[in-house]
């Protein structure tokens, strides 16, 4: 019984302790003139949201203003990605430099496509021969591509007229031989 008696006295102290103290912390707080302030930070601004500050009262810890903060701009840098060819599109990239971007740290912002730089052909044309066509062959100086364009065709031989050598005739093997007047080919038969 007497352990109960202790238990039940300790238990009014304790409620008595806590009524009587609330009424004098609510009169604390009414009776503060908020003279001591300071700024708290209740959510950073990055380059992809608000932040937020509040003033409060360090005696006792009450808010009294909150203001919005503009969320800072991505700091952008531009990479390439992939280089264009003469054939093929390339890829410039952005990134954000800023540590707390949603992004992460040297994660791609955003990409674009660049253009294919298209061939850069220098030509150089081999007139017609007596067995080739004319021909103009273009080499493109980025990629070293090769393209051709064949027109016409070969021009043929011009011979000169049959000429009847005179010293096949003593060495009894008698041959005629003509020569062509563009390229100087000589063509030679024997007589039988």
């Amino acid at each position: 019984m007497k352990k109960l008696l202790t238990v039940v006295l300790c238990a009014l102290m304790v409620f008595g302790s806590v009524v009587s103290v609330a009424p004098t912390t609510a009169l604390a707080k009414s009776k503060c003139s908020h003279k001591k302030t300071k700024w708290v930070t209740l959510v950073k601004a990055d380059c992809t949201q608000e932040g937020k500050r509040a003033k409060m009262c360090t005696n006792c810890g009450k808010t009294l203003k909150t203001v919005k903060v503009k969320k800072t701009s991505h700091n952008l840098r531009r990479q390439v990605r992939k280089k264009p060819t003469c054939s093929s599109p390339g890829e410039v990239a952005w990134y954000c430099t800023n540590p707390d971007c949603i992004y992460g740290y040297r994660k791609y912002y955003k990409t674009k496509q660049i253009r294919p730089l298209n061939h850069k052909w220098k030509s150089k044309t081999y007139a017609a021969t007596c067995t080739t066509p004319k021909v103009e062959i273009s080499i493109c100086s980025r990629c070293h591509a090769q393209d051709s364009f064949v027109q016409g065709k070969a021009l043929g031989h011009k011979w000169s007229k049959w000429k009847l050598s005179a010293t096949s005739m003593v060495k009894k093997k008698p041959k005629k031989t003509r020569v062509c007047s563009r390229c100087h080919k000589k063509e030679t038969v024997y007589i039988k």
